[in-house]
């Protein structure tokens, strides 16, 4: 009997495809070339995820780390007004999410992606410019929705708190905002050349805001590093990131649709994470999944209908939690002797939140497998750095095979690059005209 759940090694994470379809033949030869040439990117001077956690001169974890401690010292901070886009702003977003009872510098974060004039006023108005630390990223360094941020939050805070309290993440030699925190000679973060937008969290882009909320970087890039360490020492046709990919392939003329479903509200953002990575990867020559971001248990009540009896051209994704740190026991009826007893009431004495949300998750497992939709579990031991790190490592590497084993380069953006060539070209003709 085919295995098909697996323990990534030493980390805090379990796959389980077990209510995937196997009508499909599993060339072995292939996924092993496959993974060599995959393996021919995956260094500093191509594409430098993978060696991020063992190796800090491409993570920037010292520097991010250094740059935190020295800013929170200061105690002058109660805000971070982080300014990003996509690749720039999801991985921080879902990880400081995730993680919210773990900040322990009190820091409060305030993600400003889209250049929307509304949002912007509804945000500034929440903050002071003398106890505000503005983080401005963007890996290009002329990402035109970023810098249009930067400016108004530089004369916001006005000039003499420039060098205190602006912080550039961005390329290391190249753009706008590089040249420009040189010259003004403000505090800055690098990414690496080889990372791209949408890996970022294993750089400054993700590290240094984690850093500011008191997160452990170590134990972030130690739950990556031991699912490195697993890829590494598992053969291809054991590896069960590399199954996942190849039966997506091999679903994707009947099934282009993903759903990504976590029962857990701290893991809720990590959908729109995985909808930016997955898309923007795998969505070339005519081909690529349609990622969508679901939620349990609320979406049982919305979604849960059309996955079981809409169109069987989607794929579930779960995660799940095995264990918090109180589950919350429910307590017992308001019942009184002389009225009758609420029956839902006493079915739930007894149990706990945390019991109710993963009898949900089965429930809805159930539901699917019954009808035949599939389905696949990954599930994390608890939310902390360790398994937050495995877990984006994880989605990480199964975006890179999947899209080499599809022939489409995972690593650019094409389409992207098209659109930010049209918006230059409006600006320009835009300021010609006035």
């Amino acid at each position: 009997m085919p295995v098909t759940a697996t323990r990534l090694g030493s980390a805090p994470l379990t796959l389980d495809w077990s209510n995937l379809p196997k009508n499909y033949e599993l060339n072995i030869h292939s996924l092993q070339e496959v993974w060599n040439q995959l393996k021919t990117r995956l260094h500093p001077q191509d594409v430098g995820f993978y060696d991020s956690p063992i190796q800090p001169n491409i993570s920037q974890v010292q520097e991010a780390a250094q740059l935190a401690e020295i800013l929170i010292k200061k105690n002058l901070f109660t805000d971070c007004l982080f300014l990003g886009i996509g690749g720039s702003a999801l991985g921080p977003i879902s990880l400081l999410s995730s993680l919210q009872e773990k900040k322990t510098t009190g820091m409060r974060f305030h993600f400003v992606e889209n250049p929307d004039p509304l949002d912007w006023k509804t945000t500034l108005k929440q903050l002071r410019p003398d106890s505000t630390l503005v983080c401005s990223v963007t890996k290009s360094g002329t990402t035109f929705e970023t810098l249009a941020q930067t400016l108004l939050a530089l004369e916001w805070l006005g000039k003499e708190r420039w060098k205190n309290q602006f912080i550039a993440i961005t390329d290391p030699v190249q753009g706008d905002l590089r040249d420009f925190a040189t010259q003004e000679g403000l505090h800055s973060l690098t990414i690496d050349p080889s990372m791209g937008g949408r890996f970022c969290v294993f750089t400054p882009v993700g590290l240094f805001p984690a850093a500011l909320a008191g997160l452990n970087l170590e134990e972030f890039l130690t739950g990556a590093k031991q699912v490195r360490e697993y890829i590494e020492k598992t053969p291809v046709e054991k590896n069960p990131i590399f199954l996942l990919g190849y039966s997506f392939v091999s679903q994707f003329p009947k099934r282009s649709i993903h759903v990504c479903m976590p029962y857990s509200t701290r893991l809720r953002l990590f959908g729109s994470w995985f909808t930016q990575l997955w898309g923007e990867s795998l969505g070339k020559n005519g081909l690529g999944f349609t990622p969508l971001a679901a939620f349990g248990a609320t979406d049982q009540h919305s979604i849960l209908q059309l996955l079981r009896d809409g169109p069987d051209n989607k794929i579930t994704f779960f995660l799940t939690v095995d264990q918090v740190e109180d589950s919350i026991k429910i307590p017992k009826s308001p019942e009184k002797p002389d009225r009758k007893a609420y029956r839902s009431f006493k079915i739930l004495e007894n149990h706990s939140l945390q019991e109710l949300l993963d009898i949900e998750y089965r429930a809805t497992s159930l539901v699917l497998t019954r009808h035949a939709r599939p389905h696949l579990t990954v599930r994390l031991d608890r939310i902390d750095e360790r398994s937050l790190g495995a877990l984006f490592f994880t989605f990480s590497v199964l975006t890179a095979f999947t899209g080499t084993l599809w022939g489409v380069n995972p690593f650019d953006q094409p389409g992207v690059q098209e659109g930010k060539d049209y918006i230059l070209e409006a600006l320009l003709q835009s300021s010609h005209s006035r």
